[in-house]
Formats: C-alpha cells, structure tokens, sequence
C-alpha cells in the first residue's frame, strides 16, 4: 500500500508514526528544508476545550501512543480585558514548545518516526492522487480544500510573535482580550522557560501592513517594554472543513479544519486527526464516524467565534466577568462538564 502524506507538522506526523505502528512506511513530503517553524514559540493547550477529554496529554498517550513532554503544567493564568482582570488557578493546562529545538513537540514526534522525511520537496495532491493508494493533506494551507470547496473560512488574522528575555514563572501565562489592539482576537504571554518567554499578538481581520500599529497599541495600552530577541509575522486562517476525506484524500490537522476557532487551541485535535486517518487507512475504518465528536467541537467553537466577532469591549467586560463568576470558574476547570456543549443549546 502507498501512501503520501503531504506536509511534517504534528498532524503529518502523527499519521506516519500511526502507520509505521500498522506496518505501513509512508511517503512524508515536506516543502521546508526540516520540521518545525524557524521561530520558537510556546502555546498552550487548556484542559476545558476538548470536553469530555480532560487531559489531552494523557489522552495522546493513553489512546495515541504520542507521547509529549510540555514545558510545564499551567497553574495560574491572569486574564485581562478592556477594564477587567483576574486570577485563575488550578490544572488548567500544558505549555508546550513548538519549533526546531530539540525539545520542540515536533522534535520528540519525529523522533518516534522511522520512515524518512523528504525535506524540500513541495508536491501538489492533485498530483499524486493517481499514483498513490491514499493521500494525507497535513500542510496547514486551505488551497487543496478551497480548489475543492469544502472549506469554510471561520477566522481569518495576523500574528505577530516575539521571543522576550526576562523572568518568568513557567506555571503562570497571561491573557489579554481587548478590541482596541487585537479586534476580536487575543494576545498571550507563556514562558518557554525561567528566563524566556513568547509575547504574541493575534489581530482578527487584518492586513500584515496594519499588524505593526496594532503591535505599538498593545505594548503602550499594557506598558509593556519587553526585551525582544526575535520577532516574526504570519498569517493565520481557521476553517471547517466538510468532508475530512475525498475519494483517496484525507484532510488532517488545519488543512483538514482541526484547529479551533475561538483561541485556535488545534495541538490536541490535530494530532488525533492524524491519527484516525492512518486508523482509517490501515484498518479500513470510517474516517467519519472516527472523528465526529472532534468535528462537533470544531463546530460549535465556530458558534462561538461568530458570537465573541460580535463583542465590543463593554461586551467583553461583560463576558470576562462572567467567566470570573465562582461557579462558572468551578465548572470550568475543576469539573468534567462540556461547557461549550452547554451554551451552544
């Protein structure tokens, strides 16, 4: 059986260490000259969005056989809007590192990984549909999926990350929601460690020529003066996408619309997809059926992004502090409910 997995991010990866583990070697084109991005940075992932799964990291490991080492626990997050800020604490999630250092996720990943990457190597699928069985579209891009018109763009933005030195509590991240310098996007702070951290800005609806005023707003609102060492810009666009699989081609990770649209939370989801695929290539199983409740949350995470597009930040304040309520705190993260499953009654 041939099989050609376009793209060495997380999603591709996940799906050829799936396959070898069926006896499968797989075709891994990748267009850049190695895994991971040039940049380091460090996401989050938070305990809440996959509802019912409440560790997702164990769940990698325990239903996956991924297994990943994060950064540290998250213990403590402050959120801050317009004119509210607050504390939570508890398990809330993990910070992990992306990128091409040797302890980046995409890192230990491939070093689970036994079939060669063939780096510089940009393919199309059109062009290999005829000549392999299967085809695993893992480049994080929607061209394939538009040429198809089974993408449905749900969040369109720029990002503009920096690595800054300093000290940090690697437990504790910071979260800013404010219409001002983020539209109806985000900014966070998680250290990659004691002495450094990512500061990233994410605008909704922009241009990469308005991305820099923006920038200036945040660092002045907030007053922040952070030591930059390395700053870069990239466009981020979410989507759904229906069907995962067209004939002979599956749709995985954000090509296949497995990043969600509210704070683009898609580590967990896109490794899972990649997984299920080559479950669905090796063991002949629905693909469908396979990653339906991750579809469902992909969904209602849009509801939720077209309901948070419409807030301004009298909006938001209000939002937050309902957040901060103590039941609402409680049944967030000290309980299994599907929170998102609830309000998208």
């Amino acid at each position: 059986m041939k099989v050609a997995i376009i793209g060495a991010g997380v999603a591709g990866l996940a799906c050829a260490i799936e396959l070898e583990r069926h006896g499968i070697k797989p075709h891994i084109f990748e267009k850049n000259h190695r895994i991971g991005s040039p940049f380091s940075y460090s996401p989050f992932i938070f305990d809440f969005i996959f509802r019912p799964v409440k560790k997702p990291l164990a769940v990698l490991t325990k239903q996956c056989g991924i297994n990943l080492k994060p950064i540290s626990d998250i213990s403590l997050m402050k959120v801050c809007g317009p004119r509210t800020e607050f504390t939570i604490q508890g398990n809330l999630g993990y910070s992990l590192l992306r990128g091409q250092e040797i302890h980046s996720i995409e890192c230990q990943m491939a070093n689970q990984l036994k079939s060669p990457i063939q780096f510089n190597y940009p393919v199309k699928p059109k062009d290999l549909v005829k000549k392999f069985n299967y085809v695993v579209v893992a480049t994080g891009e929607e061209e394939y999926a538009k040429d198809l018109n089974i993408w449905q763009g749900t969040y369109s933005s720029w990002m503009r990350g920096a690595s800054i030195l300093g000290r940090f509590n690697p437990q504790e991240i910071k979260l800013w929601f404010n219409t001002d310098y983020t539209k109806n996007g985000y900014a966070y702070l998680v250290p990659m460690g004691t002495e450094k951290a990512t500061l990233l800005l994410n605008v909704s609806n922009t241009t990469h020529d308005e991305l820099p005023n923006f920038w200036q707003s945040f660092l002045q609102q907030e007053r922040l003066d952070p030591k930059i060492v390395l700053l870069w810009d990239v466009p981020y666009n979410i989507s759904l996408v229906y069907p995962h699989r067209v004939g002979n081609t599956f749709f995985i990770g954000n090509s296949g619309g497995f990043v969600t649209s509210w704070l683009g939370q898609g580590i967990f989801s896109s490794i899972v997809s990649g997984v299920e695929a080559a479950r669905s290539i090796a063991l002949n199983k629905d693909f469908h059926k396979q990653i339906n409740e991750l579809n469902k949350i992909m969904e209602r995470q849009a509801r939720f992004r077209q309901l948070w597009d419409k807030f301004d930040n009298k909006s938001l304040d209000l939002a937050l502090r309902l957040i901060n309520n103590p039941m609402i705190k409680f049944t967030l993260y000290q309980t299994n409910l599907n929170f998102f499953k609830v309000l998208d009654r």
